[in-house]
């Protein structure tokens, strides 16, 4: 799995161009929910970005939790594809804030409550999230960010909510 995703990486990176003066991709790493692995794209207006997240799902909140008619007890698979504003601060002009929404996909084994085994549940819904990301002066190339956001299944049951969130880093190219 992780050398598809490592290949399509490659394959996005070998798609732009690229300018000198502007970062145009972030790469990173995310240790929270979804954690993973992520691929930025900013948008040339400068203040917009698409990214998208492959990783787990369900285990920063806890592996155990209600569902329909049984509970998760393992952590399964998340993508999601996020569409962010981001601007800087009035603080300090390294330090931005970005808020965004997209589709997520997620997949996790349900222990229905008559059923020893386990069923594959599937699910799509919203994903909205808000962070803060910070690019030192000393590292052009990094930047480093904190999120929290919510989860909000369509199908195949409406209105199931689940808290996200997380820290990690990228780079930037």
């Amino acid at each position: 799995m992780f050398k598809r995703l490592f290949l399509i990486l490659i394959l996005l990176c070998s798609l732009t161009t690229v300018k000198a003066q502007m970062k145009d991709w972030a790469a990173g790493f995310r240790v929270g929910e979804p954690g993973g692995f992520m691929i930025k794209r900013y948008l040339p207006s400068g203040k917009n970005a698409i990214e998208v997240n492959f990783g787990t799902y369900g285990g920063l909140w806890g592996t155990n939790r209600s569902y329909q008619n049984g509970s998760f007890q393992n952590i399964g698979f998340s993508m999601n594809a996020l569409y962010l504003w981001h601007r800087p601060t009035l603080v300090n002009s390294d330090l931005h804030y970005y808020y965004g929404a997209g589709p997520q996909f997620v997949s996790r084994n349900l222990f229905s409550n008559n059923s020893v085994f386990p069923e594959t549940k599937r699910g799509l819904g919203a994903a909205g999230v808000a962070g803060l990301e910070y690019f030192p002066i000393d590292a052009p190339n990094l930047s480093f960010f904190a999120e929290l956001g919510m989860y909000s299944e369509l199908l195949p049951n409406p209105f199931f909510l689940h808290i996200q969130g997380g820290v990690g880093v990228k780079v930037n190219f």
